[in-house]
Order: C-alpha cells, then sequence, then structure tokens
C-alpha cells in the first residue's frame, strides 16, 4: 500500500499497524521466520481478538493523530461487527482510514484471526488508495491460500503479534512474494512510552520493516490491554499517537452534542412531523401491512428530545404489532436511536386476542441500556454499528453493505438507495435482513437475506 509520509504499507492495520521507511540509508534486515499456519490450531472464536497487545473487539475504535512534513495526519480504526472467513478461518474485519490535511488518502479493510494460543495472524487486507475523493489504486491488497495479483505465488497468512512475545524474536506478518513481505522484531517488553493524555506506560516496543523497501523501519509500542499507542520513525521522531478510543456499547452521550436533537434532516432517514409511510407484503399468513408514522409529539430520553416515530403492523386488518421509536440528530447529522414501547397482540387460533406483550421495550439509560446509531451522517461500505444495546434483550447490528444501490419497487418507481444489513446477534438463527434506504424519502424496502421476500413502500405522505 502506498504512503502518505514514511509509511509505506507493514502488515496490519492499514498505515499505522502498516509499513515502514524512511531515511536514506539502506538497512540489512535480518531473515525472518515464517510460521507455518494449520486450520486446526484455530476455534470457532477465532474472530474474537483478545490477545494481551491486541484487544480489538467489535464496536471497538481509535483515533490517532501526528504531525508530519506533509501535514497532518489523522488515522480512524473501527473494528466491524461483521467478520469473513479466509482459509475456512473466520476473521476479524479492521476497517482503517487514514487522512492527510483531513482529506481521505487511504482506506484499508484488513483481516485477522486468533489461533487458540492467543496469537493474532493477518491474513491479508483489502486497500485503497484515494486521490481527490476517488480510489487510484488497490496495490498492496492480498488474502492468505490466493494469488490476487496473479503474481504466480500464492499468499501466506503471518504473526501480526504474539500474545506472549518473546525478545528478539524476528518473523513475518505476511508473506506474498515480491508483493507484501512485511517482518517485524520484538525489542523489548519494558519499554517506557509516553502516551497523549503525559502519562507514561509500560509497553512491548517492536522494530517492523518492509524487506521490498528497505530503506528503514519503524518503532511501535504496545500497551497491554489498549493496543497499539504510539509509532515513530526510526529516529524516535514523527510520533503518531492513540488519542482516543470508544466502544460502541457505552457511547459518550452528551445533551451539547444534540442542540437541535429533533430536527431531523439526515438525507437518508429524514424525519418530518406528519410523514406517514406505508409499506405492504403478501405473506403465506396474509397481506401484512406497516403503517410508519412520524409524530409531533416528543420523547425526552436521557434529557434530550427525541421524535416519536409510530409503526403500527397488521395483518389482513388486525393489528399485530403497535411500537413507538425515539430518535433524536446529534450536531454531526447522525441518527440516534433511543429506545422504544412495544405492543405484542397475540390471538389464538380462532383470531381471539390472548393478552397484549412487551417483548423489545428498552430504554436507553434505563437498566444500563445504552442509544445506539441508526443511521450514519456520512455512510461508508464497512461502516458496522450497534443501533441498540440491551444487554441480552436488545442489541441489533447493522451494516453498510453498498451505495448507490438501484432498485425498482413493486409499484414501479426507481429510486439510487443505500443497502443497509440489519441482525439480532441474540437471535442467530433468524438470518439478516436487508433494508434500502432513499435520498430524502427513507426506507423503502426491506427484504430478507435471500431476497425473495420483499416489503416495498406502496405510499408515502407528507406534510
Amino acid at each position: 500500500m502506498k504512503s502518505i509520509n514514511r509509511f509505506t504499507g507493514m502488515a496490519g492495520i492499514a498505515l499505522l499497524l502498516g509499513a515502514c521507511g524512511g531515511g536514506d540509508e539502506a538497512f540489512n534486515f535480518p531473515e525472518a521466520t515464517k510460521y507455518t499456519f494449520d486450520v486446526s490450531n484455530f476455534s470457532s472464536n477465532s474472530a474474537g481478538l483478545t490477545s494481551t497487545y491486541f484487544p480489538m473487539t467489535p464496536g471497538k475504535s481509535m483515533i490517532y493523530e501526528g504531525d508530519t512534513d506533509e501535514g497532518k495526519e489523522r488515522i480512524e480504526i473501527y473494528v466491524s461487527h461483521e467478520t469473513k472467513t479466509i482459509l475456512g478461518v473466520e476473521s476479524a474485519i479492521v476497517v482503517d482510514r487514514a487522512y492527510l490535511n483531513s482529506k481521505l488518502v487511504e482506506e484499508t479493510f484488513d483481516w485477522y484471526a486468533r489461533d487458540n494460543n492467543g496469537d493474532t495472524w493477518y491474513m491479508g487486507e483489502a486497500s485503497h488508495d484515494y486521490e481527490n475523493g476517488k480510489i487510484v489504486t488497490t496495490k498492496g491488497s492480498w488474502e492468505a491460500g490466493k494469488d490476487i495479483a496473479n503474481k504466480g505465488h500464492i499468499a501466506k497468512a503471518g504473526i501480526l503479534i504474539f500474545d506472549q512475545p518473546v525478545v528478539d524474536s524476528i518473523y513475518f506478518q505476511e508473506y506474498y512474494e515480491n508483493e507484501a513481505t512485511d517482518s517485524a522484531q520484538v525489542i523489548r517488553l519494558d519499554a517506557n512510552v509516553k502516551l497523549s493524555d503525559g502519562t507514561s506506560a509500560t509497553a512491548l516496543q517492536t522494530k517492523e520493516w518492509n524487506p521490498l523497501e528497505p530503506d528503514g523501519f519503524e518503532y511501535k509500542y504496545y500497551v497491554a490491554g489498549t493496543v497499539l499507542v504510539l509509532e515513530t520513525d526510526e529516529d524516535g521522531e514523527e510520533p503518531i499517537r492513540l488519542i482516543s478510543s470508544a466502544d460502541q456499547k457505552t457511547p459518550n452521550i452528551k445533551a451539547s452534542n444534540f442542540t437541535n436533537p429533533t430536527t431531523i434532516d439526515n438525507i437518508y432517514f429524514p424525519l418530518i412531523p406528519g410523514t406517514k409511510l406505508t409499506y405492504e407484503i403478501d405473506t403465506d399468513e396474509g397481506k401484512e401491512l406497516t403503517v410508519t408514522e412520524v409524530l409531533a409529539s416528543t420523547r425526552n430520553v436521557m434529557a434530550i428530545n427525541n421524535v416519536v416515530v409510530r409503526d403500527q403492523v397488521s395483518l389482513d386488518g388486525v393489528i399485530i404489532d403497535d411500537t413507538h421509536d425515539w430518535f433524536a440528530q446529534d450536531n454531526n447529522g447522525n441518527v440516534w436511536y433511543f429506545g422504544e414501547e412495544v405492543d405484542n397482540y397475540n390471538y389464538d387460533d380462532n383470531g381471539i386476542l390472548i393478552n397484549i406483550t412487551h417483548e423489545g421495550a428498552w430504554e436507553a439509560g434505563v437498566d444500563g441500556a445504552q442509544p445506539g446509531i441508526f443511521m450514519m451522517s456520512n455512510p461508508r461500505v464497512g461502516d458496522s454499528y450497534r443501533q441498540e444495546y440491551y444487554a441480552g434483550e436488545a442489541e441489533d447490528l447493522a451494516a453498510v453493505s453498498e451505495r448507490d444501490v438501484a432498485i425498482t419497487l413493486s409499484d414501479g418507481s426507481q429510486h439510487q438507495t443505500l443497502k443497509i444489513k440489519e441482525w439480532d446477534p441474540l437471535n442467530p438463527d433468524t438470518g439478516f435482513e436487508y433494508k434500502y434506504f432513499a435520498l430524502g424519502i427513507g426506507m423503502v424496502r426491506e427484504e430478507n437475506e435471500t431476497g425473495d421476500e420483499q416489503i416495498d413502500l406502496i405510499e408515502r405522505v407528507v406534510p
């Protein structure tokens, strides 16, 4: 992968957990060890990255910043809730976006798996270099077990980082002959490192280099339980530091970040009071109709006013669900989901109402429940997020699958849409579903994972 300053693309998280280079002197590096990848050394939870120096749980994000000769560098890292199977091993997906002077210059999807010893393996990457907002090259991409560049060589997985590193160990982090042969050496286990808040910590120090470009190396510092905290060039200069980290399970919600929370004008999810959307689908049980109405009333949750959206679902004219959802938009344009009241109507075989239950109801700030993102202000393919978090009760997840997807609804209308994948990890047997959101309208279609059941927007009434 290309560099934006001294970096040339080492194994690991794009530019930060990636590459090295810099300086004018050529370096002679020792030969690294190729560790043998064996699928039998991985269990069903291989995508759970819980290694000592690489705890990368889904929903975790990290921001790094540093000043370089070319300007301000910012690197944003997000651990996806989705996974990718490589060589039969379920691997975590980590999204890495690098910005130079606020412009996106690289976006990388890295794939990692943890073996039964706790060591983290680097399984490959899909790399995209950007100029003026457009992809200019995918050079540097590779996947273990494949020859994606048609070079006549099969790429091999490497060790990104050991769970229990040994000083002076030298190893390949990836091996795709003449394409990706990045290597690392364990220097110290007790290096003293200064953190962005001015405090100090004891860290694992590694030296990492690219044998294909032997003009320098870099040092990286990992604090146990924290991941990478600092990267410098071979002279200890141009530091890139971890400045913040977060977990979607515990978002930092402040009322000051919601100046006009009930003005929801997100381009993919506008909520204008008085708007009514009607959806229809023919099922084996009958005709199912969903009426979504943006109410004029509001609901205060966690000291933030929310727009109330009512969803009524009926089957052959008989109501089966009645839900009130609460949404608020932050100052960045993200729409947050703060909870819902749920009435589930249950009938006997003769159609007589038995009872009304409230399974699935939750409210942010109550009993540990936390709000989640329902629609991002600038959704990008690969983004994944929690839509809600009420442990063991409501943990729905979503991921951006595609943009600019053309669809034709059952009434013949055509739309360019954002395609979102949604699923409930508490009920894995139910699979997932896709939702399609059109600019200025909101959701226009919902379908199951096979696409053979679709509920389409059939009527839209706006005030």
